[in-house]
């Protein structure tokens, strides 16, 4: 082995082997995951070895790696970077990345679980639409458990159905509009549209090509990442937005909005998943939450919705 490695290279190096992320490495020493390709493709160079295999559960370390990450620890006398100090089996945050509704349903399973009292932590991210971006977020450990649309095959991230629903409309409760909405109340009223969602679909073959026109001929008032803004925006105007009919019942709990159905012209569903990196096996009160979280959601039904999200 060459030794004109120098000391910024094996700090790389150690908080690589620690991490077993090349972004989390990234985070922590202020760099970008490039930079951190780089040093790895200049240590590699020198060194003659791979240092570091892609795995299912992180960057994992040989035994060159490891060596100049002993290294490095004993000449400047730390031993483990303070951000990463959780051990294998101690991981105590769960990061997760949904959408709003799941976010509150999640609130509420927590709040009246055993999770309640655990010393586990639930850090929420804001939904990402980008499906290669969620994707690389579970892959790089930033994200443990994604819910959301379905995400591209990958074998490093499992995925679990999580519900099928039929998608419905939200209006005000003084819309004037009847439970089923027809097609020339679609095609007259304004919509709000949400714009996370792009991921409804038409089982109907025949009828798919009219869908995707009636789609495009809405009279667009608003459109807002920001679910919660287009249900009080519907609240209180005269517009219309499409939803999810699972979620329903958390905005007309909370919202004086009306669960409508679809015109019979525009019937559409929504699949929903619950993706987790493989690395959540190595952690067991994680692995054990996961289970309880989608045993939860499979386990709620049309009816038991209206008493699941309402206050006691």
């Amino acid at each position: 082995m060459k030794k004109e490695i120098d000391i910024k290279l094996l700090n790389i190096i150690n908080t690589l082997v620690v991490t077993q992320s090349v972004t989390k490495t990234a985070q922590q020493l202020k760099l970008s995951p490039g930079s951190i390709s780089y040093a790895l493709k200049k240590a590699r160079s020198i060194t003659g070895a791979h240092l570091f295999i892609r795995t299912r559960n992180g960057m994992k370390p040989d035994t060159t790696a490891k060596e100049l990450s002993q290294r490095y620890q004993k000449f400047t006398g730390n031993s483990m970077p303070p951000t990463f100090s959780e051990s294998a089996t101690g991981k105590n945050t769960l990061n997760i990345m949904t959408f709003t509704p799941v976010e509150m349903m999640l609130a509420k399973i927590v709040k009246e679980s055993r999770f309640w009292n655990s010393d586990l932590r639930f850090n929420f991210f804001p939904y990402d639409s980008n499906s290669n971006d969620r994707l690389e977020r579970i892959k790089n450990g930033l994200i443990d458990i994604d819910i959301g649309s379905k995400l591209p095959a990958d074998k490093l991230v499992n995925k679990i159905k999580l519900f099928s629903t039929p998608v419905s409309l939200l209006a005000s409760q003084h819309s004037g509009l009847e439970d089923t909405v027809t097609l020339a109340d679609w095609q007259e009223r304004k919509h709000a549209v949400w714009s996370v969602f792009s991921d409804y679909y038409c089982d109907n073959i025949l009828s798919s090509q009219n869908v995707v026109r009636y789609m495009d001929e809405r009279k667009i008032a608003m459109i807002s990442a920001s679910i919660i803004n287009m249900v009080a925006f519907c609240a209180n105007s005269k517009c219309i937005m499409m939803i999810p009919d699972y979620f329903a019942p958390v905005f007309t709990s909370t919202f004086p909005v009306k669960k409508l159905s679809m015109p019979p012209e525009l019937s559409l569903k929504y699949d929903c998943y619950f993706h987790f990196s493989n690395t959540l096996f190595d952690y067991e009160e994680m692995k054990l939450t996961a289970n309880e979280i989608v045993s939860h959601f499979k386990n709620i039904n049309q009816v038991d919705q209206d008493a699941f999200i309402s206050p006691p």
